[in-house]
């Protein structure tokens, strides 16, 4: 199924196209209205904002298994927590481990665990669009 990149745009006046899906995440018998998330091949988790988590019943994020995350700026780590939930993506959900940070500044990005492991995904920027084919047999 191929998704659009939206037009984000930029404080210098400039536009940037990024993959952006919009899913909804569960937790018990709460599900989500639905969000727009970045898909990110360079993220080896899926982390949402805490709000995310309050969202489907998850009351204090903090009490989810603790870990810090990084990127490529040295010193520049946020604090997440881990809770299992359901994400939903169109017709598909399923399980996944989700870290939560009321530090992170966008609602979520989906990483490789968790999301590129039940996917196929292909990015084609000639077309500003991204590809996805769910794996069959993979929960």
């Amino acid at each position: 199924m191929a998704h659009k990149y939206k037009p984000i745009p930029l404080p210098n006046g400039d536009v940037d196209f990024l993959p952006i899906l919009q899913v909804q995440i569960s937790s018990g018998s709460v599900t989500s209205t639905p969000f727009e998330v970045i898909v990110d091949s360079g993220s080896g988790k899926c982390l949402f904002n805490g709000d995310c988590g309050r969202a489907v019943g998850i009351k204090d994020i903090t009490n989810g298994v603790h870990d810090k995350i990084g990127g490529i700026v040295p010193g520049a780590d946020i604090d997440i927590c881990a809770h299992e939930v359901r994400l939903i993506v169109g017709a598909d959900n399923f399980r996944i481990t989700a870290y939560f940070s009321n530090q992170l500044p966008l609602p979520g990005l989906l990483g490789r665990t968790g999301f590129f492991d039940k996917f196929f995904v292909t990015f084609d920027p000639a077309a500003c669009a991204l590809d996805l084919r769910r794996f069959h047999g993979h929960n």
